[in-house]
């Protein structure tokens, strides 16, 4: 497709990113590595090159870019190796496969291929994020609590992929973000409500997670990843009633010998016959920490939580399991709680929402002695 002006200097100027005053920008990794990247502008949009030259795209009409070996070609017009695309009017979108997004967009070429990025205020960000990391129709205390978990989160995690251009990913790397979403009242609501709120403890930001469903107890963030320092009290895991209502507080899963013999393959064990397999080591609160597996002549131990992902983690949805058992052609798992456990529970936070607790409490019951406060920038 043509641009509408090969060379547009400035008649309109670009709409800003979507931020508020004093808000922090982000940048959320779209598209990594892929050999070309179409998109369709949703209103009118303008290519700024870093020597500040502009070129306005066309409405509606579809666009690939892709790596030149010293730059990047879009529509016919060869262009520097990193291009930002800008709104020429506030609220204007741009689509990318389904997915629609209202932030400057930065494409940078790496190597032979391209990489897309989207730059936006974290509080715009979290719009986005709320909606596919909890159900949006959840009670509002409940979603303000998760706003403030993937905020803090956010912060701490900021920078992480620096190297190749952006802050976080769109994916579980880091959380779950689709763009803009259809309009949630009630996730915009806990979003503004919460505006700059975040964990703290003993004066700094407090490292944060969150998964669907513990289980009956979080657990403690130095059993899932073992580190050499101290886990902070805010991170020890607690006894949590609340999430039996969970349809994921008590699950089973069956997997064949083969995909047990597949997931070991990491492992260098290939081939003869699954002669043993049992759960090894455990915490003190029952989170399985590695399993024994003996294949012919050889035994080795597999971490927990390598093999659940090994297998997939929406089967085996935990490392909480309380009873194996050898069946014909495979093995079942008994399990309890969903997610690796550690931080706040998502389906605990929702109960205790409905039963009339405020985020704040919510918060402070799964993060103790952590402080709730709005982050200065």
């Amino acid at each position: 497709m043509r641009f509408l002006l090969a060379l547009f200097l400035g008649a309109a100027h670009a709409a800003t990113t979507p931020h508020l005053p004093g808000e922090r920008l982000i940048r959320i990794g779209l598209v990594v590595g892929a050999r070309s990247v179409s998109f369709l502008p949703e209103g009118d949009y303008q290519v700024t090159a870093r020597d500040g030259t502009r070129h306005r795209l066309e409405p509606n009409a579809v666009y690939t870019v892709f790596s030149n070996g010293s730059g990047l070609s879009l529509g016919g017009v060869e262009l520097p190796p990193q291009v930002r695309l800008m709104p020429v009017k506030a609220r204007a979108t741009i689509k990318i496969g389904h997915r629609h997004y209202h932030g400057t967009l930065i494409f940078r070429r790496d190597g032979a291929r391209v990489t897309a990025i989207e730059e936006l205020g974290i509080e715009e960000y979290l719009l986005g994020v709320l909606p596919e990391e909890m159900d949006p129709d959840w009670p509002l205390e409940a979603l303000k609590a998760q706003a403030v978990v993937a905020r803090t989160f956010a912060y701490t995690e900021f920078g992480k992929y620096r190297k190749e251009g952006f802050d976080l990913t769109d994916d579980t790397r880091s959380q779950v973000y689709h763009g803009v979403t259809p309009k949630q009242p009630k996730v915009r609501e806990a979003v503004d409500e919460t505006r700059g709120e975040v964990l703290g403890y003993k004066g700094r930001i407090l490292q944060v997670y969150y998964h669907a469903c513990c289980g009956g107890h979080t657990a403690d963030a130095g059993v899932v990843w073992p580190s050499p320092y101290p886990t902070p009290p805010p991170l020890r895991g607690v006894r949590d009633y609340y999430c039996r209502a969970s349809p994921f507080y008590r699950w089973s899963a069956f997997f064949s010998t083969r995909d047990i013999l597949a997931a070991l393959e990491g492992h260098h064990l290939v081939g003869g016959t699954l002669k043993r397999f049992a759960v090894g080591r455990k915490s003190t609160l029952g989170l399985v920490r590695d399993f024994v597996a003996t294949i012919g002549r050889e035994t080795i131990r597999v971490k927990a939580n390598d093999l659940r992902l090994a297998l997939g983690a929406t089967e085996m949805k935990s490392a909480r399991i309380l009873r194996i058992r050898r069946v014909n052609g495979g093995i079942e798992f008994d399990g309890s709680g969903s997610g690796h456990g550690v931080g706040l529970c998502q389906w605990g936070a929702r109960i205790q929402a409905e039963r009339g607790r405020g985020y704040e409490r919510i918060l402070k019951f799964y993060f103790p002695g952590s402080t709730l406060s709005v982050i200065d920038e």
